[in-house]
């Protein structure tokens, strides 16, 4: 019997998804060169390849995924059903887009500086920064990629 590759796992009102520890390898095709989103180039040229989605998660064992819930991070490309791919392996830097727990409540946001002092910022006007407290912060990871679903019929797909 075959297992899915994901497995699930929760954590406070958040539901995180772990990679299977032992994931089939799932080679791909893919275009060696990029697709211009702009002006077409010829389609002579291409040289496809195969990929293994696995190959793109640097640190396998301490790799999870959450669904993006809201608006507060639409500036950034991340919006609402996206499935993002969190890194806990990875020191968070400024700039880093992070999931973080904040006085026992997740968000994801990134780490950076408002009038000189760490804050969480969104990317979306409408929200406001959040400061970073001196306790009851921890940054569970740091976000480096994003699926997302440009069919806006789509529905979020539930694992």
């Amino acid at each position: 019997m075959m297992t899915h590759p994901l497995s699930s796992q929760r954590f406070g009102v958040l539901r995180f998804l772990l990679p299977s520890p032992h994931p089939p390898r799932v080679a791909l095709p893919y275009f060696c060169v990029g697709i211009r989103a702009g002006f077409p180039s010829p389609a002579g040229d291409f040289e496809e390849s195969r990929l293994d989605l696995n190959d793109l998660l640097p640190h396998k064992e301490a790799t999870f995924f959450a669904w993006c819930e809201g608006d507060s991070m639409s500036g950034m490309g991340l919006n609402d059903g996206d499935l993002l791919v969190i890194d806990k392996a990875i020191e968070p830097d400024m700039g880093d887009i992070v999931v973080a727990e904040i006085n026992a409540e997740f968000t994801v946001k990134r780490l950076g500086l408002h009038n000189g002092k760490p804050h969480l910022l969104p990317a979306n006007p409408a929200y406001q920064p959040i400061p970073i407290p001196p306790e009851g912060f921890q940054a569970w990871g740091v976000v480096i990629r994003v699926i997302h679903n440009p069919r806006p019929r789509a529905k979020r797909r539930q694992l």
